[in-house]
């Protein structure tokens, strides 16, 4: 199944292998997986292998299969993917969300795995204490250090269907679950609300989530009222703390379809920026969460489908039906540069690593890929693997 009809849905024991392993393998940087001393991108393409997916790790100019054991059809492997680091070690960890695959009888519950680079242990498997048919984990993830954050979006929360959940791991330690239920977590687990369908991480243990199909009901937990799929996003200080302090932000526009919170970032020095494709704009926050500029682009093109955040404090904001890549200052909004469009929904997928841009356009033919732009070049630089589905769904 093309990329293409999952967004209207959407919308409506492991091992790893494949990977070689530079000799030594001496990590350097926060991003090398491999060993060889140079920062990687990863690229997810959940659909490869007969549905089953795949992952791809960029290293300089080679694409490095990372495969798994143990996954069935539909498993959706690749759908997200992070480099963390996860164990103690120098190289960089892979974590990659699965969440079509079935746990214990529930289907599509999801899992994640983690894959530590260097190839000195074997993988880790994570799935939820207790797994819910349709729960999805593994559709969304974000990572600092060796803190790293899953979404499980379609989870149910009591007898509240797809109220959403998120589940933190700190290091080799228990996965943590956290919803709107939770005491102090801003906002109330409601039906659809889908908590946990994008996540970025803040400052320290801070997490971001985006509750992109919430409604703007009004004060306590409503059903099918207010205004549909307006959307919001709750702020965690320290996602790890026994007592949770956050902060919920409501569509500054206030219109149903906003779907505020379907992609959201945060630009260190600058703040969050959270995108709301539904309207076509981006709204720009401090630190202290007070908001600022808004970025806007006409059109139907879904502006604010997809965020990335640069070290130097730079957005990459994507809109994949035929409105480019934008990348403007975090600090004001202002134009930085601009990609035009492209083959293959270019935007679909955002990520920064050193002083280049990557962007997935997983429907380019035959088999996706993912476009690189240098900071200091006019030059675009293609990598497309030997085979797949939609490379480039997934980038981190």
């Amino acid at each position: 199944m093309k990329i293409r009809a999952i967004l209207l849905a959407v919308l409506l024991g492991v091992s790893g292998q494949g990977v070689t392993y530079a000799a030594g393998t001496a990590c350097a940087g926060v991003s090398d997986f491999d060993g060889d001393g140079v920062d990687d991108v990863a690229v997810g393409d959940p659909f490869a292998e007969g549905q089953k997916g795949a992952v791809h790790v960029l290293s300089g100019d080679t694409s490095i299969p990372v495969t798994v054991q143990g996954l069935a059809e539909g498993d959706a492997f690749g759908w997200s993917v992070r480099l963390a680091k996860v164990n103690a070690d120098e190289c960089a960890d892979l974590v990659v969300g699965a969440p079509y695959t079935d746990v214990d009888g529930n289907a599509d519950a999801g899992t994640a795995y983690v894959i530590y680079g260097g190839g000195a242990l074997e993988p880790r498997r994570l799935v939820a204490a207790e797994p819910q048919r349709g729960a999805r984990l593994g559709w969304s993830l974000a990572a600092r250090g060796d803190l790293v954050v899953i979404g499980a979006p379609y989870e149910d929360d009591g007898d509240l269907a797809d109220a959403g959940a998120i589940y933190a791991l700190k290091g080799g330690g228990a996965l943590r679950r956290v919803t709107q239920a939770t005491v102090e977590v801003r906002g109330n687990s409601e039906v659809g609300d889908q908590f946990g369908y994008s996540l970025a991480m803040g400052p320290g243990n801070g997490v971001v989530v985006g509750v992109p199909y919430e409604n703007d009901d009004g004060q306590g937990q409503q059903v099918d009222s207010g205004k549909v799929d307006s959307g919001s996003v709750v702020v965690i200080q320290d996602v790890l703390a026994e007592k949770i302090v956050s902060t919920k932000l409501d569509s500054p526009t206030d219109k149903a379809g906003d779907k505020y919170g379907y992609a959201v970032a945060w630009v260190d020095g600058a703040g969050p920026a959270v995108g709301a494709p539904g309207a076509g704009y981006v709204q720009l926050y401090d630190e202290k969460l007070a908001p600022k500029a808004r970025v806007r682009q006409e059109g139907e093109e879904a502006f604010g489908f997809s965020l990335a955040a640069s070290a130097d404090g730079r957005l990459a904001i994507g809109a994949p039906y035929g409105g480019g890549v934008r990348v403007v200052t975090a600090a004001d909004g202002k134009d930085d540069r601009r990609l035009p469009p492209a083959d293959g929904l270019f935007g679909w997928s955002l990520a920064f690593s050193g002083n280049k841009l990557f962007v997935g356009q997983p429907d380019a033919a035959p088999y996706g890929k993912v476009t690189v732009a240098a900071r200091n070049s006019d030059e675009l630089r293609a990598v497309q693997p030997p085979k797949g589905a939609d490379f480039g769904v997934s980038l981190g």
